[in-house]
């Protein structure tokens, strides 16, 4: 600060003292702005990859619970989005032997359990929303592509296969 004359206290900042500080303070405005929303942007992002994946594994993990005691796995082509699943139960179904193979009959579909993606029981974080897509099941395997949306736009996807506990075979394919 400068001094003032001799007549009084002068208290101030002189007009070039005023200017540079007022300068490095744009300085380091432009530089931290320049600095900080990147990383701030970067952040946001992984933070959001990283709670769609707790969802994706959230989702799976309901889903292995509840598929892997089915016994057939049906997706009608017209709506992906819903898996069907037969529970055996050997009380209530009655065995049929035939050329030394063993057959079961199964009530119809509509009768068996299904999951959707609005069924599961996830934590919907961040307003993001889950989608199930079970193209692509067989009988004997459900396929499924787990996708976690926000705003359309997909933020991350999983896919995964889960097989049926029973070793057998329908007619048609191969051994599992």
């Amino acid at each position: 600060m400068a001094k003032g004359s001799g007549t009084g206290n002068n208290s101030g900042f002189t007009l070039i003292e005023t200017v540079a500080a007022l300068s490095i303070a744009a300085v380091l405005a432009v530089f931290i702005s320049g600095f900080i929303h990147p990383q701030m942007k970067l952040y946001y992002d992984l933070d959001r990859i990283s709670q769609a994946k707790a969802m994706c594994g959230e989702a799976y993990r309901d889903l292995e619970e509840k598929l892997r005691y089915g016994y057939v796995f049906f997706c009608d082509h017209r709506d992906t989005g819903v898996i069907s699943y037969y529970v055996r139960n050997r009380q209530e179904i009655p065995d049929l032997e035939e050329g030394g193979s063993y057959y079961e009959e199964l009530p119809p579909v509509e009768d068996w359990p299904s999951i959707s993606a609005e069924e599961l029981d996830v934590t919907k974080m961040d307003g993001m929303e889950l989608e199930l897509d079970y193209s692509g099941t067989e009988n004997t395997r459900a396929r499924v592509s787990i996708k976690v949306k926000k705003d359309g736009d997909v933020i991350y996807e999983q896919k995964a296969v889960i097989g049926s506990m029973y070793g057998y075979t329908m007619d048609g394919e191969g051994r599992t």
